[in-house]
């Protein structure tokens, strides 16, 4: 029999997967790209300390010290709270990249308060003007690209992009003017410094910590269990199905923007109020764009994300005190290792989706299922080749079309036996309509049938 030819490697969607099994695909995918890291740096470090010295280094640089355990609590809470921000807008398909420049807004505010406040009016009060302030100019530098999107549908993605080169700029223009003749890097404010709540490292890193815990369960609640919540999530599955149930797209959009970019604020008012106590250009750390991996790796889920954020700064500062320890001066390979660890964290994702199957068999194909016109094909007791079944059929098909000809000319002759008396009976019938003419005509034919009998009879 002819063969269908089958592709080698063959792609299904999987049934819904466990989620013990998807953790288990994640945590393999991981461990997988650690150890590769791990082989390529031990052989290629100028100061290499072996194989379980490159994951004796890794814990080091986030777990070795107290310090450093506070400030990877820290940088994950920045960092939390920045993704949910931008998770925020994407559960509506608004794809909000303009996190950098919210957060440098809410930390220009901030230092704005500091800077003219700090030291002429009571910090309590000057501390609740910097909180304001930053939540209110990270809203209004994410509320400009939703009312142009409400009301306009431009491009939010491009629109907020380029919003983060206008801040950036704002922020090197009020540092060159604040500190003329300086280098351009704003020394730390010493007035309205928000107060420690303990003493170390852990003192200046717990109020971070405590607003990120509170932000992430607050915003857990709000997507899931009100009806703005509901409202996004709806709009982003269809933004007709929204209209026809009555939601205001419009307002829900600007509304969205608005929470969005007042986190991205509070980032900000963290950032310098609590932490650096000073502003900058490349304060954000590039935590916008990194929150936007944050959220997509975390599905969108703030639980998750919590776990991811904590991954992430995790590989950042293990893989510098990596670097450190192997003797590599460039910080260009903590970024190759930190992101071939993602590669492999995103890739799994598709085969946590997807199945693969290979073709392994001689011919690779299957049988094409035999046809016949008769019956015992049918139940697979007549084996015939590619030829014979193709003369089989076409004998078939000659045996039909001449029984359907024969067929029709039975049924025809009667027909024209019908159509010859019609055709003799108008010949012989005079001109006029009259019952005896057509009497007439009758009897003529009757006595030319006799004739004809009479004459065949006698030959």
């Amino acid at each position: 029999m002819e063969r269908i030819k089958e592709p080698f490697i063959h792609i299904t969607k999987r049934e819904p997967m466990p989620l013990w099994k998807s953790l288990c695909i994640r945590f393999g995918a991981v461990l997988i790209a650690l150890i590769i890291c791990a082989i390529f740096i031990s052989a290629s470090a100028p100061n290499s300390k072996g194989f379980f010295g490159y994951f004796g280094s890794l814990f080091s640089g986030a777990f070795g010290t107290e310090r450093r355990f506070w400030l990877l609590l820290q940088q994950t809470g920045l960092l939390l709270c920045v993704a949910l921000a931008l998770v925020v807008a994407f559960r509506m398909k608004f794809w909000n990249l303009g996190g950098n420049g919210q957060v440098l807004m809410g930390c220009l505010a901030c230092a704005m308060c500091m800077y003219y406040l700090g030291g002429k009016t009571a910090d309590p009060l000057v501390w609740l003007l910097m909180l304001i302030a930053s939540i209110a100019a990270g809203a209004i530098w994410a509320v400009i690209p939703a009312i142009f999107k409400a009301f306009f549908n431009t491009n939010e993605s491009l629109f907020t992009l380029m919003m983060n080169y206008v801040a950036l700029y704002l922020v090197a223009f009020f540092v060159s003017h604040w500190y003329p003749e300086g280098t351009g890097a704003m020394p730390p404010l010493t007035d309205a410094n928000l107060p420690s709540l303990g003493s170390g490292q852990a003192g200046r890193s717990l109020l971070t910590v405590i607003v990120a815990i509170v932000v992430t369960a607050l915003i857990y609640c709000y997507l899931r269990f009100t009806k703005h919540g509901y409202e996004i999530s709806l709009i982003g599955d269809s933004k007709n199905t929204a209209r026809y149930a009555g939601i205001s797209v419009k307002k829900v959009i600007i509304r969205t923007l608005i929470l969005s970019g007042a986190l991205c604020g509070l980032v900000g008012f963290l950032l310098v109020g609590s932490i650096n106590h000073m502003v900058s250009t490349s304060m954000d750390g590039n935590m916008g764009f990194t929150g936007i991996m944050v959220a997509w790796m975390g599905k969108f889920n703030p639980l998750i994300m919590a776990g991811i954020s904590f991954f992430i700064n995790f590989l950042s500062r293990g893989m510098a005190q990596v670097c450190t320890d192997f003797g590599f001066t460039s910080e260009a390979l903590s970024d190759i290792v930190v992101g071939l660890i993602y590669f492999f964290f995103i890739g799994c994702e598709f085969f946590i989706v997807y199945k693969v199957h290979f073709n392994f068999k001689k011919h690779h194909g299957r049988e094409e299922p035999a046809f016949s016109m008769d019956a015992s094909s049918e139940d697979g007791t007549s084996e015939q080749t590619g030829a014979e079944r193709e003369e089989t059929e076409k004998s078939a098909l000659a045996d039909g079309m001449e029984a359907a000809k024969s067929e029709s000319t039975k049924t025809q002759q009667p027909k024209e036996t019908e159509q010859i008396q019609q055709s003799e009976l108008e010949a012989d019938a005079p001109e006029n309509t009259g019952g005896a003419a057509v009497k007439a005509g009758e009897g003529k034919i009757t006595s030319r049938k006799k004739n004809a009998r009479k004459a065949k009879e006698e030959n």
